[in-house]
Formats: structure tokens, sequence, C-alpha cells
């Protein structure tokens, strides 16, 4: 069975609910004995209506539960449909479509409906086994655009290591990635303080662990491309990055990923998870689509009813902004 993602840790988890935590009961449900063992966190939120969620509904991009086998599924099915129904309404949203808890799920009388599909490389053992399985395209461009970069500015490329450094570079990524959007009259997935702060926190948490990787891209001393992942359990998961537009001209967005794809090779990642949303550069990387599922359920009481339509209501607005997002998206 897949174990739990980068999502489902403490680290995680605990920075979800130190920011986000307000309104909202946090469940632990676990499944131990000498065979079988489950573990799934969930969330509920809402005073007069009540829904079950996944625990950091809303930021995270994949929601799971850490299976042993699928033999432990069903017990811990009957424990998160049994909570669902101290509630007026559940969606688990993003969940893999491989997990058995989504035909439990239609077993069980819930709405299996498709979710936003998430890009992923596979990752050879080899950086030059991965170019060589590229289009030509494509190949020349991750070979020539680098060059190209370097003849133009002092290029340097840079993990972020210490607080300081992660300090720095998350801010030349909500600067980068709100500059962007700015220039469409929107203000970007970053520029709340409270997500602000959560990423803060997120990423101070994991670079202890050694599971951030915050790259930046710099030329001539000046943040050209920053992006955003996290390394756990031998995947890279990316979260988000942004680029300097003025900059776009010069490809630094491929630069930079170039960059990060080999260094992940070389520390043994096998696959690189772009998470939710299709836009089209993920493709042009090699990237093919790893199908998902959201679990939805409402009890047929007046507010059920009207947290049913609502949940719809959200999902169709959610999936309106990400189609936006990604047909207005280009990585260069």
């Amino acid at each position: 069975m897949r174990s739990s993602t980068v999502f489902q840790t403490p680290a995680y988890l605990c920075a979800y609910r130190r920011v986000f935590g307000a309104g909202k009961t946090f469940h632990r449900l676990t499944l131990a004995d000498a065979d079988q063992r489950a573990t799934a966190f969930l969330m509920t939120r809402g005073r007069t209506a009540r829904r079950l969620e996944w625990w950091g509904a809303g930021i995270a991009d994949i929601g799971a539960a850490s299976l042993s086998s699928p033999d432990a599924a069903p017990l811990l099915w009957t424990k998160i449909a049994a909570l669902a129904r101290q509630n007026h309404a559940a969606q688990l949203a993003q969940i893999e479509a491989t997990s058995p808890l989504v035909g439990l799920a239609a077993q069980s009388g819930w709405t299996v409906s498709q979710a936003e599909a998430c890009p992923v490389l596979a990752l050879p053992d080899a950086w030059n086994d991965y170019v060589s399985g590229l289009g030509k395209n494509m190949r020349e461009q991750i070979k020539r655009y680098p060059k190209r970069l370097g003849k133009e500015f002092r290029v340097e490329y840079q993990l972020a290591q210490s607080a300081d450094e992660v300090r720095i570079a998350l801010d030349d990524l909500f600067q980068l990635h709100g500059k962007r959007w700015r220039a469409r009259g929107q203000a970007g997935v970053l520029a709340t303080p409270r997500r602000q702060k959560f990423h803060r926190v997120l990423c101070e948490a994991l670079r202890r662990k050694n599971q951030l990787r915050l790259w930046t891209l710099r030329c001539d001393d000046r943040a050209a491309c920053v992006l955003l992942s996290y390394f756990y359990d031998g995947r890279y998961s990316f979260f988000i990055g942004g680029f300097e537009p003025e900059l776009m001209r010069w490809s630094v967005g491929t630069c930079l990923f170039a960059r990060v794809f080999q260094l992940a090779i070389e520390e043994g990642a096998h696959e690189f998870d772009f998470l939710r949303g299709e836009e089209e550069y993920k493709y042009r990387f090699g990237a093919v689509n790893r199908d998902y599922k959201t679990l939805t359920w409402n009890d047929d009481s007046p507010r059920g009813q009207m947290l049913g339509r609502r949940i719809k209501l959200e999902a169709r607005v959610v999936q309106r902004v990400h189609e936006k997002f990604g047909a207005a998206h280009r990585t260069k």
C-alpha cells in the first residue's frame, strides 16, 4: 500500500492546526492490532451545519488515509462513516482513485465524483535517462536554455537550508507570485497574511526534518524564479512557484525546474508530483495524470440538504478558478 503523503505528516497537520484551527475540531482515527494498522486525520467545521473533511482541506492537495494493507480499509471506513454521521455532511476530497476507501464509500451510498488530476513525473535512476526520454523540442530546451541564461546573467541556484535562507526565499516567492497575479488584476493564493504565515510555519518545520526543497534561481543577485517543493518518502511534491515576469523570455522556470529534477534524481527521488492543476508545462516535462476522486455524503435533514448543495456549489467554483488559473499559468 502507498504510505501517507507529506500532507498527513505531523509537521503539516500541526502547522495547519496552528494557523487555521480556529472553529474546527480535529480527529485522529486509528486502527492498530497485530495484523492491521490504519490512520485517518479528519476535521469538523461549521456551527449550525457541520461537515467532516480531511484535516488540512482547502490547503492540502491530496487527501489520504494510511493503510498497512487493503484488508485494513473496511474497519477504518466503518470509523470514518460513523464519524460522518455525527455531522450533517462529509466531503473527503482528492483521494487517490486506487484507494480501497473509494469502493467502500460507493457501497455505503456516498457519492463518488471526479476530482482534479495531479500530473506526476516518474523519475528514472539517472539524469541522462530522463533527458533522453523527452521529446526533441523539450530535450533541446533543457540543454540550451540554461546555457543561454548563463551567457546573459551571473546565475546562481540556491537551496534554502538555514532559517534565514528560508525566510528570504519565501519573501521572494510571495513577491514574485503576487507580482504576476497583480498584473492580471488578481491577488493570487499567497496574498493573505494567514496563508503566508502557514507556509512560514510549515517550511521551517520541514526544514528541520530535511524535507523542504525551496529553490531559488538568481540572475545577477536578483530572484528570478522560486519553486517550493516538499521531499517525503521518495517523492517530491511541488506546491507552488513564482517567477519574475520581466525575465519570462529567458525561460527561468524551465531552467530551475530542470535543475530541480536533476538534483531530485541524484538524491534518489522516484517521482516528482506536480499536484493539482493540469497546466500545460507539466506535460512538456513528461508528467502524466494520476486519477483522484472526491467522496461526499449528506444526511436528509434540512441542514444536511443545504450543506450538500453548498458543497456542490463550492466544488464548481473551485473547478472554475483552477481552470482559469491553469489556462493563464505558463512557466517559461
